[in-house]
């Protein structure tokens, strides 16, 4: 710690204040087993089937369709090993705690998954929420209705359940993609996928896609900001990458595209889509082609598998000679100091 910071911590009022930092996360299943009780979970959730229907009913139409896809999605993680995303999420908490505790010594940080454990109805029981000072952030980068709100709703129904009312005061981080360290961090990871395309074949075109996990249109139509701060991150990675190059590889052409992946069901989803991307600027452009999970925080089966395997032989068969993936931030303690400065910025 600096002077500077160790003067601040002696003189906070709150120093000696628990505080517990709540981090929710999407989380996975680490077996087969796991699978189906999983995507059961996942589609009894109001903000991803969004249909008015009575709970009995929402149970039964998300345990038909989770037993319905259970065998293919077993076999597609039991392809990468199962999900790491719980993992990542433990180190990433440790890592969080361990630097909040150099502001604030009296700091735990407990991890919440929406659709496996450890879940909110668990974890609620364990907090002091007479005594604390309670803060909510996501490992959603991008506010999203689907993400960022389920989760946090969830949290407030497991609240509520367990007190008889979810009126406690904490303090939320909706949204921290912009946060000056996080969006370095995240240039930096592009950075170290591009240069070794470039330098392998300076030549040859280099195609850049970034692939987010898509929502419907209908959501985006009725306000949700996902889609719009997706671009707006997306523009911002561009604008830098744009300036790396002119300055250290000025002949190089690179080509940037923003994609979104993971439709599913017969709704229209934010366009355009990846695999269509990708089949079609294959045809176009050919060289290389780089993709970028913007949205993803840690690898998952979006990136083992629907990246890694799919979107890898689409690619090749399309057109590019070549293809890479950028590894999202896992268990880099850059994505905890970005976190801190996100919590700091809300009044940590």
């Amino acid at each position: 710690m600096t002077t500077q910071m160790i003067e601040q911590t002696r003189n906070d009022p709150w120093r000696d204040v628990p505080h517990v930092v709540v981090l929710l996360n999407f989380g996975g299943p680490t077996s087969s087993q796991e699978v189906e009780p999983f995507l059961r979970r996942l589609f009894e959730d109001p903000f991803i089937i969004r249909a008015p229907l009575p709970a009995r009913f929402r149970r039964m139409l998300a345990r038909r369709i989770a037993t319905k896809r259970a065998p293919k999605s077993s076999a597609e993680y039991a392809k990468i090993g199962f999900s790491p995303i719980n993992r990542m999420t433990n180190a990433q908490a440790a890592h969080l705690e361990a630097t909040l505790r150099q502001i604030r010594p009296n700091t735990k940080v407990v991890v919440i998954n929406r659709y496996t454990a450890p879940y909110a109805e668990d974890v609620v029981k364990t907090i002091d929420f007479t005594n604390s000072r309670i803060f909510m952030v996501t490992l959603y980068p991008h506010l999203c209705h689907s993400t960022t709100v389920s989760s946090l709703r969830d949290f407030d129904l497991a609240v509520e359940a367990h007190l008889g009312h979810r009126h406690i005061p904490t303090t939320r981080v909706f949204s921290w993609w912009q946060t000056p360290r996080y969006l370095a961090h995240t240039y930096q990871r592009l950075e170290q996928g591009l240069a070794p395309l470039l330098k392998s074949d300076p030549s040859e075109p280099v195609t850049v896609v970034f692939s987010a996990h898509g929502i419907p249109v209908k959501y985006h139509n009725r306000g949700d900001p996902y889609v719009t701060e997706t671009h707006a991150h997306f523009n911002e990675l561009k604008r830098r990458g744009e300036d790396w190059l002119a300055a250290h590889y000025p002949q190089a052409k690179v080509l940037w595209d923003l994609s979104f992946q993971s439709r599913v069901g017969p709704v229209e989803w934010v366009k355009p889509y990846t695999d269509e991307t990708i089949q079609r600027l294959g045809k176009e452009r050919g060289g290389s082609v780089l993709l970028v999970p913007i949205s993803f925080t840690a690898d998952h089966i979006e990136t083992l598998y629907e990246m890694d395997h799919t979107y890898r032989e689409l690619a090749l068969a399309s057109g590019f000679k070549r293809y890479a993936r950028v590894v999202p931030s896992n268990d880099d303690p850059e994505l905890a100091a970005s976190l801190v400065d996100a919590l700091k910025a809300h009044g940590f």
